[in-house]
């Protein structure tokens, strides 16, 4: 049988195979976290490449380097002085790879000292059963779905932080979401905003489901995208004004010192772990850090935990080029978005436009 005279309805949440694995009361700051390429290093390009992650152990899958502490101290607050919070940060993590695969990332994870609320893995079977074979890397309805579900059931007030990267449409399909759920465009235009994302007319019906959900004050905070190896980062301002990316994770944690969920008294373990047993230059930590005393002197914030980490990493050797982090800006508020509907999408389709001509 063609694929045309296949199962005749598309069935989107046969794609989502969702577990929790702690059952505690939601928190007000929640995190969902993509796992390949933003967490673990992947490859999965080529049939071949594809193959090889299949048989790989949990030791032998990379974390991205210090993506566990950013996590754990979302997460947990202050883990060096056995203070952490008495109710943690929900972690939900949310993966492209089929379920098949859940056992030996979890293992991974938990290698690295990491527990979470929920995963998310995308089942690949429905679209080889079904014969729908042009959807296995066709993720934007999968995720906006799987991270509406989610928002779905926070509370009233709940703050959102989303982490991808750009290798393929994170960005996208993160900041559609949050345009859609802060109101910012109306049904009708995220329609067409998912459409432009790649959601076809097949698709696009079975998704109706999970954008009618109920969501009482529902708001992101942040949308942090990891620049990946290998990947041009496309811009297309002002609509990517909202977007925070990144080079390393040790970015992701002022980020988090920013909006209050890392205290200024680990930032200093936190850079001396990261350079002394996880191979950070003093060079990339101490730019971080300079960037963001400058952001939150220009806020009128404190600096002296700061300062203090920047003394320390100098104090002995001299420090070699820094980069020009300006577009790093860990505190002050992101722009405000000023485009119509019509402009947004617009906009939109000359982002993905890009991001599919791109070279990598």
């Amino acid at each position: 049988m063609s694929e045309s005279h296949s199962d005749t309805r598309y069935r989107l949440d046969e794609l989502i195979s969702t577990e929790v694995l702690i059952h505690e009361p939601y928190s007000q700051i929640q995190i969902i976290c993509d796992i390949d390429k933003t967490y673990i290093e992947t490859r999965f390009e080529t049939p071949m490449a594809m193959l090889k992650l299949a048989f790989e152990n949990a030791e032998q899958k990379q974390t991205v380097t210090g993506a566990p502490i950013a996590l754990l101290a979302a997460r947990w607050g202050n883990f060096y002085n056995d203070t952490p919070l008495l109710q943690p940060n929900s972690l939900h993590f949310v993966s492209a790879s089929p379920p098949q695969l859940r056992r030996v990332i979890r293992s991974r994870l938990a290698l690295d000292g990491l527990d979470w609320t929920s995963d998310t893995f995308k089942n690949q079977a429905y679209n080889i059963k079904s014969r729908k074979l042009r959807f296995l890397k066709q993720h934007a309805a999968y995720k906006t779905a799987t991270i509406l579900k989610q928002m779905s059931r926070a509370p009233k007030n709940t703050q959102f932080i989303l982490i991808g990267d750009n290798a393929e449409l994170d960005a996208f399909i993160y900041l559609g979401v949050q345009l859609f759920v802060e109101k910012k465009i109306s049904l009708a235009a995220y329609r067409e905003y998912l459409s432009v994302g790649g959601v076809g007319d097949e698709v696009l019906p079975t998704l109706e489901p999970y954008l009618q959900l109920p969501m009482e004050n529902i708001t992101i905070a942040g949308i942090l995208i990891r620049k990946a190896p290998r990947y041009e980062l496309v811009e297309v301002p002002p609509l990517t004004g909202l977007v925070l990316p990144f080079d390393h994770f040790f970015e992701v944690i002022l980020h988090f010192h920013a909006w209050g969920m890392v205290d200024g008294s680990m930032i200093w373990p936190i850079s001396r772990q990261l350079h002394n047993e996880y191979g950070y230059t003093r060079e990339d930590i101490v730019t971080a850090l300079k960037r963001c005393a400058e952001c939150f002197a220009e806020l009128g914030r404190g600096t002296l935990h700061l300062e203090e980490a920047i003394r320390k990493l100098t104090a002995d050797v001299p420090l070699g080029v820094l980069k020009d982090l300006k577009n790093f800006r860990p505190g002050l508020p992101t722009p405000h978005l000023t485009l119509s509907e019509h402009e947004i999408l617009t906009a939109s389709k000359k982002w993905v436009d890009a991001i599919a001509n791109r070279k990598h």
